[in-house]
Formats: C-alpha cells, structure tokens, sequence
C-alpha cells in the first residue's frame, strides 16, 4: 500500500492499515480535508474505544461468559 500524501510503501501484512493510520496522523493530519479530518478522528476513537474495551476484558473476563454462568441453571 502506497501513502497518498507521500511515496512511503507499507508491506502487506496483518497491520498495514493500522500503520497507514498512524502514519497518516503523525505526517500529514495537516493536510487533510475537514471530512477526512473527522473521519480521522472518529477512527482514531475506535480505535482507542476497542483497545480500552480489549484490557478490560482482559483485566475482568469475559462478560458474555460470566453472564451465562450465572444464568444455568435457569
């Protein structure tokens, strides 16, 4: 994958995205438009939101797993 702003290439693997992203926000968040701007920004909380939500089921199990649980012997 090529950057669009830059002759940067990403390889092709598992994180390339997420790594075009990074790269995106550090080298040319500037130039981007104001509805590139806020698609930027809504992915980057997504991003975030799915990291924070990832520790803490890590940090206090599974949800799903403890709710069924507790429901069988219903």
């Amino acid at each position: 994958m090529k950057c669009r702003y830059c002759d940067q290439i990403f390889p092709e693997n598992a994180d390339t995205v997420l790594n075009y992203f990074h790269h995106i926000q550090i080298n040319h968040y500037d130039v981007l438009t104001d509805n590139d701007k806020t698609m930027h920004d809504i992915r980057d909380n997504m991003i975030k939101s799915k990291k924070e939500y990832d520790t803490l089921k890590k940090k206090i199990g599974d949800s799903d797993l403890i709710f069924n649980q507790k429901n069988l012997d219903v």
